[in-house]
């Protein structure tokens, strides 16, 4: 079996080589990507998450209410509570002044930075914000977001009414409210200490409860006072979510072949570094084969008789 493989790598020597190169270059691609991915974070800037940012508690077990979950509508309440969440697409002439003075009106109209992301692309510089602003004040800072931009390449805005899962938590809140009221009651004409324990197990899960759904109506207050905006600023619509109607340019595509080109000849002098390191074992390995073949040789050849 060795004796065959050695005779397959004589005959195909270039073959074999081209295997080896193969093997390497597969074998070096996979951290390769996971450092390239990790590079590009090494210039953003990032700062604090929102408050109201991540959903609330899922639910509790024995009926709970679980977040989420469609409630019956409920057309007669006048007083609404919608969740506003905007997205805005912004040209300007430089990223970092214009982050700043955004900051500073958001601060003027009560409202706080949810999280800044700024990086600098072969599209130019570019950044990403998330703010919240009082939800009666949401107009007139779109207002000031326009009068900032060179261009607004896209302008969103998504509400969503929660009013009736609100009131579905209420209901339910107001319902449990009620049955601790009874089980303390219950709890006063206790006698016996296992009744006194029975009751205040009951109570303690009914208390877990209620405070659940006071978390769940906190959360829902706190997304309906505030609307949150989305800002995404760059000095090219290339760097925006928006693809403007001839996204082909000469320049950047330039700016990625040689990007691409420097990539290469790292990876062709990495290979080489590799080679030289591994060609001791590469030729011992050799000799090996070949003093393997020899002896193998040997023993094939028939004896000669006097």
């Amino acid at each position: 079996m060795i004796n065959k493989i050695i005779d397959w790598i004589k005959r195909n020597k270039l073959l074999t080589l081209l295997l080896i190169v193969a093997g390497w270059w597969v074998l070096n691609s996979i951290p390769r990507t996971l450092l390239s991915g990790s590079t590009r974070m090494s210039t953003e800037e990032s700062y604090a998450v929102d408050s109201y940012g991540t959903a609330p508690m899922m639910g509790l077990s024995n009926g709970a209410y679980k977040y989420g979950r469609e409630a019956a509508p409920q057309p007669d309440i006048t007083d609404r509570k919608v969740v506003v969440e905007s997205n805005f697409s912004l040209l300007v002439k430089d990223v970092t002044p214009t982050v700043e003075m955004i900051k500073e009106k958001t601060l003027l109209m009560g409202g706080y930075m949810v999280n800044t992301n700024i990086s600098r692309t072969e599209y130019g510089e570019n950044a990403v914000l998330q703010i919240r602003v009082p939800s009666e004040k949401i107009e007139e800072m779109s207002k000031y977001l326009r009068s900032v931009a060179i261009k607004v390449v896209s302008e969103n805005v998504d509400g969503r009414d929660i009013t009736d899962q609100y009131v579905d938590i209420e209901r339910r809140l107001g319902d449990l409210e009620a049955q601790r009221t009874r089980m303390l009651a219950i709890l006063d004409k206790a006698t016996t200490v296992n009744e006194m324990l029975s009751v205040q197990q009951a109570l303690d899960q009914i208390q877990n409860q209620i405070d659940s759904y006071k978390g769940k109506l906190q959360y829902m207050d706190g997304t309906t006072k505030t609307s949150k905006l989305t800002i995404y600023i760059s000095t090219d619509e290339l760097g925006l979510p928006y693809t403007p109607a001839q996204p082909w340019r000469p320049e950047v595509i330039f700016k990625q072949a040689v990007r691409s080109m420097l990539g290469t000849l790292q990876d062709i002098g990495s290979f080489a570094i590799w080679f030289a390191v591994y060609l001791p074992i590469i030729l011992g390995a050799v000799v090996v084969f070949k003093i393997i073949k020899k002896i193998m040789r040997k023993r094939s050849k028939p004896t000669q008789t006097l």
